[in-house]
């Protein structure tokens, strides 16, 4: 009997089909604290939540951060959205905002596009069109508005480049279209019998919750095609390398900020699982990436970053 490699979209695959698995028992039997639409009972855990917030919160208020978190949450406009911009979302939010200067940077100066995977791009404007359709009647600061229109309209902005206008310069992907249909049926399939919507939900409320939901695990996955690409991959030039750096550090800071608001909110355990697991996957699927880039920028900052240099280009 002869062995055959599995290929690094196999592999891809069997991490998107272990997340499904993960988080449906993982979680599956987890009340959740909005069927009652109460905040849950105010346990150890949470009643020393306001010293715990001034000490995490004062750390990034000496990085500079101070001033945006308390403007942000003087907008805020329920009570439970008090912690939400702390300084992991800020730093997360910052980061992933990097991350989309780093791509236009390589966009613009260097006219090219090639080594960025169109179909993750297309699946992270799907995320986005899912999770921010409340923005036109769920106001919770100017700042959570802001930070919507960017995320959408600069996903629209970089699709754009890279359909029409870079288009000659783009990297082929074989496999984008069987991925992202696997990735976006893996994502609905997990939104519609796991989710944290409201027992008694309208159509329309249940129909946002789930919208929601989908758009959480289809951000986990989302990556896979720009990974597959990746393992084709000899060198990945150093804004490519920047960019996915600061999308990856963006998810681990997001992780932080769900853990540091699950232990000082009256977040949904269903919520937190779904968010935690989620980000948990991401940050694993980036993980070879983070260790190949550190040891690349180890011979300097605009170093290109080295993949396996056996691997087809």
């Amino acid at each position: 009997m002869t062995y055959t490699r599995p290929t690094p979209s196999t592999k891809l695959l069997k991490t998107g089909i272990a997340f499904a698995l993960l988080t449906f028992a993982a979680a599956a039997d987890l009340p959740s604290t909005r069927q009652a639409k109460i905040p849950p009972p105010r346990t150890l855990r949470t009643q020393h939540a306001g010293a715990k917030a001034r000490k995490v919160e004062g750390i990034f208020d000496g990085m500079g951060f101070g001033q945006i978190r308390k403007m942000a949450a003087r907008q805020a406009s329920e009570p439970g959205h008090a912690h939400m911009f702390n300084g992991f979302r800020l730093a997360g939010d910052f980061l992933h905002l990097a991350s989309f200067v780093f791509l236009l940077m390589q966009f613009h100066h260097a006219k090219n596009c090639g080594g960025i995977s169109l179909k993750s791009q297309e699946l992270y404007l799907l995320v986005f069109l899912a999770r921010y359709m409340d923005i036109f009647w769920n106001f919770i600061s100017l700042y959570n508005s802001i930070m919507k229109l960017l995320f959408i309209g600069t996903t629209v902005y970089i699709i754009y480049m890279m359909r029409v206008v870079l288009r000659i310069t783009s990297t082929k992907e074989p496999l984008g279209l069987k991925l992202s249909g696997v990735i976006i049926g893996t994502s609905l399939i997990l939104s519609l019998l796991f989710n944290d919507r409201y027992p008694d939900s309208t159509w329309f409320g249940a129909f946002v919750e789930v919208s929601w939901t989908f758009s959480i695990y289809l951000e986990a996955l989302a990556i896979i095609p720009q990974m597959e690409m990746l393992g084709r991959a000899k060198i990945v030039k150093n804004l490519t390398a920047n960019y996915l750096f600061a999308l990856g550090a963006y998810r681990v800071f997001y992780l932080l900020n769900y853990a540091y608001r699950f232990s000082v909110d009256p977040v949904s355990s269903r919520e937190f699982v779904i968010k935690a697991i989620a980000a948990v996957v991401q940050t694993l699927l980036y993980a070879q990436f983070f260790k190949m880039y550190l040891e690349s920028k180890q011979k300097g900052v605009d170093a290109d970053v080295v993949m396996n240099p056996k691997a087809i280009v």
